[in-house]
């Protein structure tokens, strides 16, 4: 194994610890957050929220104009050059334009507030829209800092602010509305607060930060912000095209059927996210670590990188897919009441989709890396057409159904298309003889226990689940090392890890 494999590894295991933790706070913090909100409000109001919160974060997207890619691509660019000066034409360009195009779109949503009720047909939406959509500018730079941040590789700042201290600041003042048993209203209010105070910190904490590691001051390069904006505005077609494959589904359901419909969906999405959260934590450092990779003309390092992110980013969805597959009607009625019974069918639905994503690993992070935008924009752009159709032919007979098979296939036909690129590119792929009996082996074992447990009419229980779980775990455990499936680098990643672990005060203190 090369040294720069090694080092890649390395790097890729101790960035993608700290995003791990980072992530996993963010996604318990968030989880509670929609677990308080669900059983606090109405399935209307819920329902509402959800529309509300999805047309914003869409007009987010369009607001950083591909610039929470592009930031980070050219911060470290110029950081690699020792230019002082384009790193801040980068960070300052990014800021402005930014904020710009955010306060164009919160102007935009507010003042159209009501005609954008009119069409999803609900009255009380358009009074959530203007009070939400004053959330978009300190949502926008939220994720510009956390971009900029990106680029001089300091992940700790997006633990900090974006994973925990967003939704804590929103849980503290939603439990507050609770106390003063406030409306919809109150609970909107309490998210534009939350996004604002977390900006303000973030931006606070990252200005310090930054006066005290500014590079060299050498005259940077010409025409750093139109190279900027041409690298990014690409990256916002994908952006919208990634929007396209997963918000429009929420907006045809909110077109066709009720709020009530969107609330079950975006509980069932955000559910199925959770099948991501190893694989992007594993993009957020596997992105600039590629891009070096790439630089060097690293092709073997790269490959090698590859699989075994991949690999692992596996191997760590599968807790998640056993809980959603094999006890799904429980995990839902212990999270969210038995209001929310039906989104357990929706949930297994879209596991059944979602499970591509690291399934075929970083393939877009890739691609981005190598800086082949335009082949992205040609596989998403492919699969928001077959969304959108299949979301028009099957929502209005199928419902939140019909939602969960257009977004299922839309994911697998995305991922597909971007492995099959990226192979025809440069030959690589994670499809190693270990990898395929790692999935061959969970897969089995995972039908195994689905099959078992409906063949023995056992009725789903904590304590079952957990049961089952820690026997799934073990017997996968016990294939991969009959099987032979653990490579070198397998266990030197785990290494790596264990001392990113070892280093953690009190994780460290346990080992």
């Amino acid at each position: 194994m090369s040294k720069s494999l090694d080092t890649s590894l390395q790097q890729i295991a101790k960035g993608t610890t700290i995003i791990f933790f980072g992530v996993i706070a963010s996604m318990a913090l968030n989880f509670i957050l929609r677990v308080v909100l669900v059983r606090y409000t109405t399935q209307e109001d819920y329902g509402v929220y959800s529309l509300a919160l999805t047309i914003i974060s869409m007009l987010c997207i369009v607001s950083t104009l591909g610039l929470d890619e592009g930031a980070a691509r050219y911060i470290a660019y110029f950081l690699g050059r020792s230019d002082g000066s384009g790193v801040r034409k980068v960070i300052l360009g990014s800021l402005a334009l930014a904020l710009g195009a955010s306060l164009a779109c919160t102007a935009a949503l507010f003042f159209l507030s009501g005609q954008v009720a009119v069409f999803f047909h609900s009255g009380q939406l358009s009074g959530a829209l203007r009070l939400i959509s004053l959330a978009i500018p300190s949502m926008v730079l939220i994720q510009i800092l956390t971009s900029i941040t990106r680029g001089f590789k300091v992940s700790i700042m997006k633990v900090i602010f974006n994973d925990v201290m967003k939704p804590l600041s929103f849980l503290v003042l939603l439990f507050a509305v609770i106390a003063l048993g406030l409306g919809l209203d109150a609970v909107i209010m309490a998210y534009v607060a939350s996004m604002a105070l977390t900006m303000l910190a973030f931006a606070t904490f990252a200005l310090r930060w930054y006066s005290g590691h500014q590079g060299s001051s050498r005259d940077g390069e010409g025409h750093v912000i139109k190279d900027l904006v041409r690298f990014s505005i690409p990256l916002l077609s994908v952006n919208m095209l990634l929007m396209m494959m997963s918000q429009a589904t929420t907006l045809m359901l909110g077109f066709f059927k009720t709020p009530v419909e969107v609330g079950k969906f975006d509980i069932a999405i955000t559910m199925g996210s959770l099948l991501l959260t190893v694989i992007n934590s594993m993009g957020y450092i596997y992105t600039p670590t590629a891009s070096s990779l790439y630089g060097k003309n690293q092709v073997e390092e790269l490959k090698r990188s590859y699989i075994i992110s991949t690999k692992w980013g596996y191997i760590g969805t599968l807790p998640i897919l056993f809980a959603f597959l094999v006890f799904p009607g429980l995990v839902v009625d212990v999270l969210f009441g038995s209001r929310y019974s039906d989104v357990a069918i929706i949930l297994q639905v879209l596991c059944l989709g979602y499970i591509i994503n690291p399934l075929t690993g970083p393939n877009y992070h890739t691609l981005i890396s190598m800086g082949k935008t335009r082949l992205i924009i040609e596989s998403f752009l492919a699969n928001a057409l077959i969304n959108l159709v299949l979301g028009v032919l099957l929502i209005p007979t199928m419902g939140v159904i019909g939602a969960a098979i257009a977004v299922s296939i839309s994911v697998m036909v995305a991922n597909s298309l971007l492995t099959v690129r990226l192979y025809q590119l440069l030959g690589i792929h994670p499809f190693t003889g270990s990898y395929l009996a790692s999935i061959i082996s969970s897969l089995s074992l995972l039908s195994i226990f689905f099959i078992g447990l409906k063949y023995l009419a056992i009725v789903p229980s904590i304590s079952t689940a957990i049961v089952c779980f820690i026997a799934y775990m073990a017997a996968y455990a016990i294939s991969l090392i009959l099987l032979g499936a653990i490579d070198r680098e397998d266990v030197m990643l785990i290494s790596a890890i264990r001392l990113r672990l070892q280093s953690m005060p009190i994780i460290g203190h346990v080992l």
